[in-house]
């Protein structure tokens, strides 16, 4: 019974309407060309070709490739969806035209109205607007941030987002903050950051650590050939990589004076 459950739990954040549609989607061409007695109305035979099997084994090649470091399960559905529905889409199209356009409207319908579900759940973490990020950084310098630059419309950065609650939720200090500013709606600080916010930006989201005021680490990173290496935003890598359990140590054993000079006061 606890098995049970804790499978619930693991699959609960799929069990949405924007990721059953997308599923069902992924696989209506299989379902449709397969299934008796829709396949007898809409083909000419209830079978896949050798062609359509060829196809769907090198998108299962194409999916384990670009999947090797997705960062969590949504992601790694989505990414397998995407992928998925474009096939479809050519299968249905390749087969008869006007099954190609009618699967694109239900793929659009898709997409406005069940939209990727966005986290709502509990966070410790500033919002910042245009110029107010940088005044931030140079008001107090011994805050430590950790900044999140990111675009509502990207995935990548919508799947990131429960992630990096948690992190603020686990990390958060007086002087050890998390902060997100969106690069979509203010360019101006992305590209002062250094940071592509174009629709093929590679940078989306951007994750940067701020101490004394200056940036000390960021992901991805510029290498010095000017290409952006890619990183994967697993929650353990970004714990790892930043060394957040030592950051926290070293904030939580030196917090801001005006706090001690207040304890010792009310004692």
């Amino acid at each position: 019974m606890d098995s049970l459950h804790s499978a619930y739990l693991s699959a609960k954040p799929i069990l949405v309407p924007h990721y059953i549609t997308n599923i069902i989607l992924s696989i209506s061409y299989i379902l449709l060309k397969t299934l008796p007695p829709v396949c007898e109305l809409l083909f000419e035979d209830c079978s896949l070709d050798l062609k359509e099997w060829e196809m769907l084994t090198f998108l299962g090649c194409i999916i384990v490739m670009k999947n090797r470091k997705q960062a969590a399960a949504r992601q790694y559905i989505s990414t397998v969806c995407l992928f998925a529905k474009v096939l479809a889409g050519y299968m249905f199209f390749k087969t008869n035209s006007a099954y190609g356009i009618i699967f694109a409207v239900f793929c659009l319908v898709q997409m406005i109205f069940f939209p990727e579900p966005v986290y709502r759940g509990p966070e410790q973490i500033t919002y910042f607007r245009g110029p107010h990020l940088e005044e931030e950084l140079e008001r107090d310098k011994r805050v430590t941030w950790v900044i999140t630059f990111f675009a509502a419309w990207s995935p990548p950065c919508v799947s990131f987002s429960s992630v990096f609650a948690e992190l603020s939720n686990d990390y958060s200090l007086e002087n050890l903050k998390f902060g997100k500013i969106d690069v979509a709606k203010f360019p101006d600080v992305g590209q002062r950051f250094n940071i592509d916010c174009g629709s093929f930006s590679k940078q989306l989201p951007t994750l940067i650590l701020f101490r004394d005021g200056k940036e000390e680490m960021r992901k991805p990173f510029i290498s010095p050939k000017g290409t952006v290496v890619r990183y994967s935003f697993v929650k353990e890598s970004i714990i790892r990589d930043f060394e957040l359990p030592t950051v926290y140590k070293k904030c939580k054993d030196n917090p801001l004076r005006s706090r001690k000079l207040k304890e010792k006061k009310e004692n």
